[in-house]
C-alpha cells in the first residue's frame, strides 16, 4: 500500500513540527489537524480545522488521507479524544495510525503497569482490536524512550546548568534516546515501509547515555552538586504527589515517567532496534558531546 497523504494531529508542541518537518522533507503531503489556524505551521502543509470533539468533524478531515499520525499529548489531552480519533481514522477508511507513543517502552510489563501510560496502554489495546476486525486497518507505535535533546534543554532526565542535579540509582542505569529530528525521520521511515511495520511497535534510539556519562561530557562535573536519588523513592513521590490538596498531577506524572527511564528494569535500554529499516542514524560521539555542551 502506497501512502501519500498524512494526516498530523498536535502540529505544535515539543515533537509535532519535528514529525511535520521530517514528513514534508520525505516527500509526503501533509495535513495538519488543528482546532484553529491561528499558529505558526509550515508552509508546505495544509491546515484543516476540526473538532476533536466531534467524531463527524474528525471523519470529514481523514476521508482523503493515507494515514495519521497522533502527536496529542498523552495525559493532558484526554484519553476520550485519543480514542475517538483511533475511531475516526477507522471509519474514514485510514490505512496507518501512528498513535501518540513517542517515548517510554509499553511493550515492557512493568513500565505498561505504571499508571502514568495508562492512556497509551489502551489506546495500544484499542488499535489492536480495531485491526483484527478490520485487515484495512493498521497501525505502527513508535518507541524512542526520552527525548534527548529536549530533554537536556529542559533539564529533564539531567539538570547539567546546575547548580544541583538528580542523580538516579547511582547515574550508571544505560538508557536508549532519541533526538526530535531522529523522531520525525522514524515516523517518515514507518510510512516509507508500511508492510514491514504493520502492526507492531518499532524503536528507535540515535543515542544511548548514562547520566554520569552526561556529567563527564558535559565539562560540569566538578561544578554540580550531585543529589542521589533511588526511583523507588521517587516513585513513593509520585502516589504522595496524588494525597496532595490539590493534587499536583504534573509531580506524579514527571516522577513515574523518570521511574520508567532510570529505573532499570523498564525496558529503557533497548536490545536492539529498527534504525537501519527507518533511516535513523546513531550519532557519533562527537555529536552527542556537541548536543551536550549546547545546553550545558
Amino acid at each position: 500500500m502506497a501512502i501519500t497523504g498524512v494526516a498530523v494531529a498536535g502540529g505544535t508542541g515539543n515533537l509535532g513540527p519535528a514529525i511535520i518537518t521530517q514528513l514534508l522533507d520525505a516527500g509526503f503531503q501533509v495535513t495538519i489537524l488543528s482546532r484553529s489556524e491561528s499558529h505558526q505551521v509550515d508552509s508546505r502543509a495544509k491546515v484543516q480545522i476540526v473538532d476533536y470533539a466531534s467524531l463527524d468533524s474528525l471523519v470529514a478531515a481523514l476521508k482523503d488521507q493515507d494515514a495519521v499520525v497522533n502527536a496529542l499529548s498523552v495525559g493532558i489531552v484526554p484519553r476520550d479524544i485519543h480514542l475517538r480519533l483511533v475511531e475516526a481514522a477507522q471509519t474514514a477508511g485510514i490505512q496507518r495510525y501512528i498513535p501518540s507513543e513517542f517515548g517510554s517502552n509499553t511493550g515492557n510489563p512493568l513500565t505498561a503497569q505504571l499508571p502514568v501510560f495508562g492512556d497509551k496502554v489502551a489506546v495500544l489495546q484499542k488499535l489492536e482490536e480495531v485491526s483484527k476486525q478490520d485487515g484495512a486497518f493498521s497501525w505502527t507505535a513508535v518507541i524512542n524512550g526520552p527525548f534527548f535533546d529536549w530533554g537536556l534543554e529542559n533539564k529533564f532526565i539531567i539538570n547539567l546548568q546546575g547548580p544541583s542535579t538528580r542523580i538516579f540509582d547511582g547515574g550508571d542505569v544505560p538508557v536508549s534516546s532519541t533526538t526530535l529530528a531522529s523522531v520525525g525521520r522514524a515516523v517518515a521511515g514507518v510510512l516509507k515501509h508500511p508492510e514491514e511495520t504493520k502492526n507492531r511497535s518499532v524503536f528507535v534510539s540515535d543515542v544511548q547515555f548514562t547520566q554520569n556519562q552526561l556529567l563527564e561530557l558535559s565539562g560540569n562535573a566538578d561544578k554540580i552538586q550531585r543529589e542521589d536519588v533511588k526511583t523507588e523513592d521517587v516513585e513513593k513521590q509520585a502516589y504522595e504527589a496524588l494525597k496532595q490538596s490539590p493534587p499536583d498531577g504534573r509531580a506524579f506524572a514527571t516522577n513515574l515517567i523518570l521511574r520508567a527511564i532510570y529505573g532499570g528494569k523498564y525496558g529503557a535500554l533497548f536490545s536492539k532496534t529498527d534504525n537501519e529499516l527507518l533511516g535513523v542514524q546513531k550519532l557519533s560521539e562527537a555529536e552527542v558531546a556537541d548536543v551536550v555542551k549546547k545546553y550545558a
